[in-house]
């Protein structure tokens, strides 16, 4: 790891960390989610996600295999701010716009094989900033088809909290419903 991102981890809150592998189990990573008020540095942030709140539910999403998530989101794209990112792939990927999104932590990978021929993201670690955020309205005709997205729907918080979820991603939940309860965030 670069001295600029080491830096810069040593300064956040490390709540988790575990092994994922993605491409059929090809490209194993270190995975380590964090609490955090500050941005990371731009060059390694390869897409942003989102904790979406509506009133006392929160939005999940179910992949194809029926994998749930909470943290929808994606790509940044050349250009964009990262809340530009945020909100444009939140309404892609499910359909609602945000009212308002604040910076709640990271997801930090670290490859554990060399660099992929061709890999266009930052190597060998990356970053995706977490935000919490407000939905506003949905528009169903902003949904763009995506073979990682199944449902998307709210849920309870406490049915949020039963979700099979990854330990990181639980925890980053907890964050910010401390954070809305708080009142930092409504």
């Amino acid at each position: 790891m670069d001295e600029e991102l080491a830096r810069f981890l040593v300064s956040a809150a490390c709540l988790s960390t575990e092994s994922v592998t993605w491409d059929g189990g090809a490209m194993p990573l270190r995975l380590a989610f964090y609490s955090c008020s500050e941005q990371p540095p731009q060059r390694y942030v390869s897409s942003v996600r989102a904790i979406v709140f509506r009133g006392q539910t929160a939005l999940a999403v179910t992949d194809p295999s029926g994998e749930m998530y909470v943290l929808p989101g994606g790509r940044v794209e050349a250009g964009e701010s990262l809340l530009e990112t945020l909100k444009r792939e939140v309404l892609e990927e499910t359909g609602w716009t945000l009212l308002e999104a604040e910076l709640l932590g990271l997801m930090h990978f670290h490859h554990l094989a060399p660099e992929p021929p061709d890999y266009e993201y930052p190597y060998p670690d990356f970053v995706w900033p977490v935000y919490l955020a407000e939905a506003d309205s949905f528009h169903a005709g902003a949904i763009v088809p995506d073979d990682d997205v199944a449902v998307c729907q709210f849920y309870p918080i406490d049915e949020i909290r039963r979700l099979p979820l990854r330990k990181g991603e639980l925890l980053l939940f907890e964050n910010a419903l401390q954070r809305r309860h708080k009142g930092v965030s409504r």
